[in-house]
């Protein structure tokens, strides 16, 4: 991404189509480290053991 935080949530923006606000995207330039770290820490999980997980079953209804 860009260096500076402001231009890569107007860049994200104009890919999604979403128009904001000067004041929203300061908010969100804020926000960008911590949400760029936390991306970075699912790319380092190594999934390669994981187990699938379970099929979820509903519980069966009861009577009325």
């Amino acid at each position: 991404m860009q260096d500076d935080p402001r231009d890569t949530v107007r860049r994200l923006a104009a890919l999604a189509g979403m128009p904001l606000s000067e004041e929203r995207i300061a908010a969100l330039a804020r926000a960008l480290p911590a949400v760029q770290a936390d991306l970075a820490a699912l790319a380092d999980v190594g999934y390669g053991e994981a187990e699938p997980a379970g099929r979820f079953r509903p519980r069966p209804e009861e009577p009325r």
